[in-house]
């Protein structure tokens, strides 16, 4: 397909004008700045090379990701672009489920699995138009967003609440609002993580992880949801650093396990799998270039060519910046990226920067007000009762004011808020700490009857976020002896509420009442409490198998 082509399918559809006029601004480009539009830049107010508005303007590049900052310095450095240099970079974040992934100050919508979980597509449209709308008035034209990612594995360590679940056609439903909410507001959508994350227990951040579907089985499930996203117009994919072994073993019998590679590092499935049998056309950027799962297979130095040269256009963040911009900038001047690819890589992104450049009108944003109404609607609608065996309606004072709260977690406790406010209502809350030796003799060894008088409910908070690197995301019930076990079900009611990872069946499968927030967002905890205190009913809709596809999650 050569450029003309390129830029007039879809998903560019440029005028023969505009192609053409980017083919002659390519033309005219210097082999400096040509290199500069690969770079997709982690934004930092300042790093070990200097200013950002300094790096900018010596190198030029292509794109800038945002994590959460202050709507000025977004706000400053779209300024400093329109003046200062020739071609307006992108302006991304990972604006997965609010527009917190961008400005600090904002609020988000909890998580994708928790959109996922009210099932309702008009709901969940008019809240991914919040967050595009707050994004593209803080400068945002792009965001690595949605995860399209099926959530298959329940002990896969960073997925989890951030994929729409495991159902293919919820998750194709769910990734449609978004794709189409971020383009109306003219912000570049960012499928992710080709050719998919969830399958695999490990985390690409480490290492490059792996989906083991059959071919057959990854065209029917992941294939299906890109696919369709494609026909649609999605217009950018993120390559991810995980493998797909069957596809390359079918298309290449021959292939050494060696040899198989991830996406970013792989042309068979950037140009076979993705280009020619799936149809994209559009704009691929790396997965972060500073990831275990991208520096296994060579050299950085080799590294960061070799991704060019399998077909992805533009390379996600940098180890030394200057290191990494040599190694391509070499590569180019000397052949090793064909002036053909190269030049394939900058029609692209021009052409990608194209479809937006005309689209800058001014966009409403929701007020602060019915923004609020939105994501308290969403928390309401989400937060889901996956198991009740023992008929739990709410709590009362009468019968459970004597509450023992066991809050476990992997980095922050929802335990402050959920005391203040079980106080507030009337109960007695005792929490233990994890370290706690007293308690664990008493809970491990103590008298049954006395723990019985002592306490009417034990409530679990679990807060197990999805990291980047982390090797699991599994519940510890405390050391050294597993003090926080549920050892009680049969003689004191158990409620176990989880407001992260929503599989935590797997390790408690007998406790009668569980709960999946989804999120520990303070609106969240607030919406969680108030169903447990039964000012409103339990709405959710599980989007993932909560049991885990085990018969002794769902016993008593």
């Amino acid at each position: 397909m050569n450029s003309l082509d390129i830029l007039q399918t879809a998903p560019f559809n440029l005028s023969t004008k505009s192609a053409q006029e980017i083919m002659h601004q390519i033309a005219n480009m210097s082999l400096a700045d040509k290199v500069g539009q690969l770079f997709f830049l982690l934004h930092f107010d300042k790093t070990v090379h200097g200013d950002m508005f300094d790096i900018c303007k010596k190198y030029k590049p292509g794109g800038l990701m945002f994590r959460p900052t202050n709507e000025d310095v977004t706000k400053a450095l779209v300024t400093f672009a329109e003046k200062e240099m020739a071609i307006r970079p992108f302006f991304s974040a990972n604006v997965e489920s609010g527009a917190n992934a961008l400005i600090a100050d904002e609020t988000g919508y909890g998580s994708p699995m928790l959109l996922s979980a009210i099932d309702d597509n008009q709901l969940v449209a008019q809240a991914v138009s919040d967050m595009a709308s707050v994004s593209a008035s803080a400068g945002a034209n792009m965001t690595f967003s949605p995860v399209v990612d099926l959530q298959i594995n329940p002990d896969n360590p960073i997925t989890q609440t951030r994929s729409f679940g495991d159902q293919v056609d919820q998750v194709i439903r769910m990734s449609e609002q978004f794709v189409k909410g971020f383009l109306q507001h003219h912000i570049l959508p960012v499928i992710k993580h080709f050719p998919g994350d969830g399958v695999d227990n490990r985390d690409h951040h480490l290492l490059p992880s792996i989906n083991s579907l059959s071919f057959p089985e990854w065209l029917a499930t992941y294939g299906k949801v890109y696919k369709t996203l494609i026909d649609q117009g999605a217009p950018c994919i993120m390559a991810g650093h995980i493998l797909l072994p069957d596809y390359e073993r079918t298309q290449f019998p021959d292939i050494a396990d060696h040899e198989i590679k991830p996406a970013t590092l792989s042309s068979h499935l950037l140009q076979g799998l993705l280009r020619r049998q799936l149809g994209f056309n559009g704009l691929i950027i790396t997965d972060a270039s500073t990831m275990g799962g991208f520096n296994s297979f060579y050299p950085r130095k080799q590294a960061v060519v070799e991704t060019i040269k399998a077909g992805c256009d533009m390379l996600l963040f940098t180890t030394d910046l200057a290191e990494d911009y040599q190694c391509v900038y070499q590569a180019a001047e000397t052949g090793e990226i064909s002036a053909r690819r190269l030049n394939e890589a900058l029609v692209r992104i021009l052409g990608t920067k194209a479809m937006i450049s005309s689209k800058q009108s001014a966009v409403l944003q929701t007020n602060k007000q019915d923004a609020n109404a939105l994501k308290a609607a969403v928390f309401d609608k989400g937060i889901t009762l996956v198991k009740n065996e023992i008929a739990f309606k709410k709590l009362e004072v009468e019968k459970h004011k004597k509450i023992l709260l066991l809050d476990l977690h992997n980095g922050h406790s929802v335990s402050q808020q959920v005391i203040k406010r079980l106080s507030e209502a009337g109960f007695q809350v005792t929490k233990p700490e994890s370290d706690d030796v007293a308690f664990g003799f008493e809970a491990m060894m103590g008298s049954r009857q006395a723990m019985m008088k002592k306490y009417d409910l034990i409530l679990y908070t679990l807060n197990y976020q999805v990291k980047s690197n982390q090797t699991t995301n599994r519940v510890s019930f405390g050391q050294p002896m597993g003090q926080f076990l549920p050892l009680f079900l049969k003689e004191i009611p158990t409620i176990m509420v989880s407001f992260g990872n929503p599989y935590h069946l797997a390790d408690a499968p007998r406790v009668p009442v569980y709960i999946n927030a989804y999120s520990d967002q303070e609106g969240v905890i607030s919406a969680t409490l108030d169903k447990l205190l039964g000012k409103s009913e339990f709405k959710g809709v599980s989007p993932v198998d909560a049991f885990c596809g085990r018969f002794d999650t769902r016993c008593y």
